[in-house]
Formats: C-alpha cells, sequence, structure tokens
C-alpha cells in the first residue's frame, strides 16, 4: 500500500511540475490516464489518485466523458502558493479597497492613455512586458506589473492620478505585496498568464482604442480580485 502511494504522490508531483511549467494552458485537456500512466511508469489507479490530488487543490478539472483539463484558475492557484500569500482578514480588506479604487480610476486611465498614444510609450509598455517574462523572483515579478500599469497612468498625463497610484503600489508593497516568498521564483504558467493578459492591455492601448483598453482593464483588475477570493 505506502509502495502504491509512494507512486501517486511521485506522479502527483511530476504532472504538477508539467502544469507549473506552462506547456500545458488553462482550459486545454491533458492526456488521458492510460497515456499519462505510460508517460509516468505507473498504474492507471496511481495516476487517478495523482489527479484526484490535483483536482482537490483545484488546478485540474475533471469532466465525465471528456478527460481531465487544467483549470481556468490554475495560474492564480499556483501563485499564491508559490508565493506563500496568506490573505489574512486586515491584509484582504486592504487588498481589495486598494483594487476596489483602482477599479474605479484605472480603466479610465488606460482609455486616456490609449487616445493617442506615442512612440515611445509603446516601446516602454512592450519592454515592461519582456520584463515581466524575465523578472527572477515573485517579488521583481509583483514589482514589474505594477510598473508596467503605471506607464499607462504616466501617459495619461495626470500627475495627481500617479501619486494616487504610487500610494496604491506602497501600500502594497508595506507588505510585500502579501507574499510570503518574496524570493521564490515564479512558474512559468504565472509569468503567461500574466503576460497574455496585460499583452491584451497594451495592445488595445497601443492600438488607439480606447473602448477596449477600458474593457481590458476593468478585465484584468475584476480577475485579480476573483483569484484573491480562491
Amino acid at each position: 500500500m505506502s509502495s502504491t502511494v509512494g507512486v501517486a504522490d511521485r506522479v502527483y508531483s511530476e504532472i504538477r511540475d508539467l502544469l507549473r511549467s506552462g506547456d500545458v494552458v488553462p482550459g486545454q485537456r491533458l492526456p488521458n490516464e492510460r497515456k499519462l500512466a505510460e508517460m509516468k511508469g505507473a498504474s492507471r489507479t496511481q495516476v487517478r489518485d495523482a489527479l484526484l490530488m490535483l483536482q482537490k487543490e483545484g488546478l485540474v478539472e475533471r469532466k465525465i466523458g471528456s478527460g481531465t483539463y487544467l483549470s481556468e484558475r490554475a495560474p492564480q492557484i499556483i501563485e499564491l502558493a508559490d508565493a506563500s500569500v496568506h490573505m489574512s482578514p486586515e491584509r484582504s480588506h486592504g487588498f481589495h479597497e486598494t483594487l476596489e479604487a483602482r477599479l474605479l480610476i484605472e480603466p479610465s486611465v488606460a482609455a486616456r492613455a490609449a487616445g493617442a498614444p506615442s512612440q515611445q510609450f509603446c516601446a516602454e509598455l512592450d519592454a515592461a512586458l519582456e520584463r515581466i517574462l524575465s523578472a527572477p523572483t515573485w517579488l521583481q515579478f509583483k514589482e514589474e506589473i505594477y510598473g508596467f500599469s503605471r506607464l499607462y497612468y504616466v501617459e495619461a498625463g495626470n500627475e495627481f492620478l500617479c501619486w494616487t497610484f504610487d500610494q496604491i503600489v506602497a501600500a502594497r508593497r508595506a507588505n510585500k505585496f502579501d507574499g510570503g516568498t518574496d524570493q521564490a521564483p515564479v512558474a512559468n504558467i504565472v509569468r503567461k498568464h500574466f503576460h497574455d493578459r496585460l499583452s491584451k492591455i497594451a495592445n488595445a492601448i497601443t492600438s488607439g482604442d480606447p473602448g477596449r483598453a477600458r474593457v481590458e482593464v476593468e478585465s484584468f483588475l475584476v480577475g485579480m480580485a476573483a483569484s484573491s477570493a480562491l
């Protein structure tokens, strides 16, 4: 029995590492149990046990008659686990208040920045996206994400709004963005998730589409609020 459990744990860890790699994207179907058993040198029962553990974590969704799929929430779940994030009542309250403030003003800020984006601004957005992909630690990753957002505050040309955003970031930075392991590496699936979401914002702004910029920023911030409630 212990040997069987040990194999299931190994298979669980190996599949979890596969999910963290970003080679499987949210919503994508995983290989079936038979294929996974062949790949991992395990029995189908052991693979089934491993998938059940992943399902309990919310990383995969098992659909009868269809297969096992990587959960749409997987990037957020892995991000919170890797950084040992603990949303205590005090911190959670502060986070949601700052996020609410951003939701009230940031879509309009992005729309204004999209009105007549300068070439330099567009280049800076692209460079910020690249830094998000290469940030070595979780804390630096968060810094780069906030840095990306600050760019369109600057482009919008309102110094008071820039100051307001800086206060929000300062409040978040004071508790290391709620991360307990600030030097933790960032899983590729998390990098790709944020890069994809922020790329949509960048594309809307640099295309000179205020309406789409507003929608993409609002969608991104609402997604952040949903992930904090996991």
